[in-house]
């Protein structure tokens, strides 16, 4: 029997159901259990009204009433977008530092908008801005294959860094396939400083060990600080005896980590930066061919790398103003000019 078919039979049944003795209710009731296939308490309560019928409103909805609003959500939005998309614990941490810069650009709130939106819980965050990341639809593939070969030998990261000095690198590669994975094509290496936020990127072609080894090699020559730790994702370019080897085989190992499988957020900071340093760059497209590679490695080693790590304007980016001021006093500390 189809749900319009039920509720007819529901309806009419619910109009005698009153009107009737005991005996009669209960014959009446087993017509209905026969006919619709309920439970006999389930379609006592139908048929006493205490539950609604398909298509009628229910009880009001539990729990606390709703707190935040649309004003709450245009501004988050506004500050999302601007602070380039994070997600919502790194937004909710932000937002002190965002706000004064909103209220300047867009005028002052309001005394009670402004205490909700930072008493906001980062789930409330993501719950917010979900409508607004569904909107902006499929950014590109993931090219990520996971790598077993030395996942015994290369330990998962259990704990945060929270460290003050630079020198712990997480690293992640970006692919320039467009939207087939067929063929080759351009990947991005890109290495974060987690203390300073000093970004270098490199492009390969083909993500081949060798010439990922070759651009980590030279990334860290261009590093103001040697590598005292290295954390990766678990993509074969990564996990490979030839990486392994490199941080392992020197007077002063570097302690090499892998990030959980699945878990972006265990290498937060280099994931932003896939977006602000790379995609930003070169956005979503097919790139292919070795001369491509070089022509975007040298504007990768040049003139990007100074721009990004030295000369962001403190409107598009005043979180990282400290960042940028312990990047200068670093570099200029190790004897280069600006």
């Amino acid at each position: 029997m189809s749900a319009t078919s039920r509720k007819e039979v529901l309806e009419q049944a619910r109009a005698r159901y009153g009107f009737r003795g005991r005996e009669g209710r209960s014959r009446l009731l087993d017509e209905v259990c026969a006919l619709c296939g309920y439970e006999r308490k389930y379609a006592s309560k139908l048929l006493r009204g205490r539950r609604p019928l398909s298509g009628e409103s229910g009880r009001a909805r539990g729990g606390s009433p709703r707190r935040y609003a649309e004003a709450e959500r245009a501004v988050l939005k506004a500050i999302w977008f601007k602070a380039e998309q994070p997600c919502g614990k790194r937004l909710h941490a932000a937002l002190p530092i965002w706000l004064p810069h909103y209220e300047k650009r867009d005028g002052k709130l309001s005394r009670s908008l402004r205490h909700n939106l930072l008493a906001i819980s980062p789930a409330t965050i993501d719950r917010l801005l979900a409508p607004c990341r569904a909107s902006l639809g499929s950014r590109g593939r993931c090219g990520t294959p996971p790598g077993t070969l030395l996942r015994s030998q290369i330990p998962v990261r259990t704990e945060h860094w929270d460290v003050s000095a630079p020198g712990y690198i997480e690293a992640d590669s970006v692919v320039h396939c467009g939207q087939s994975m067929a063929g080759g094509f351009c990947w991005t290496i890109t290495a974060t400083d987690v203390h300073t936020q000093w970004t270098e990127s490199r492009a390969v072609w083909n993500r081949g060990q060798y010439e990922v080894l070759a651009s980590i090699a030279e990334m860290e020559a261009a590093l103001p600080f040697p590598i005292l730790g290295f954390d990766t994702d678990n993509g074969g370019e990564f996990l490979n005896w030839h990486l392994f080897n490199y941080f392992d085989k020197r007077l002063t190992p570097v302690r090499f980590t892998r990030s959980r499988a699945y878990c972006k957020n265990d290498n937060a900071r280099v994931e932003q930066k896939n977006w602000t340093h790379v995609r930003q760059l070169v956005g979503y497209g097919r790139l292919e061919g070795r001369p491509v590679a070089e022509l975007l490695n040298d504007l990768y080693a040049k003139e990007w790398s100074w721009f990004r790590n030295f000369f962001l304007s403190g409107d598009e980016a005043p979180a990282h103003r400290g960042a940028r001021q312990s990047q200068t006093a670093l570099v200029r500390s190790a004897g280069h000019t600006l």
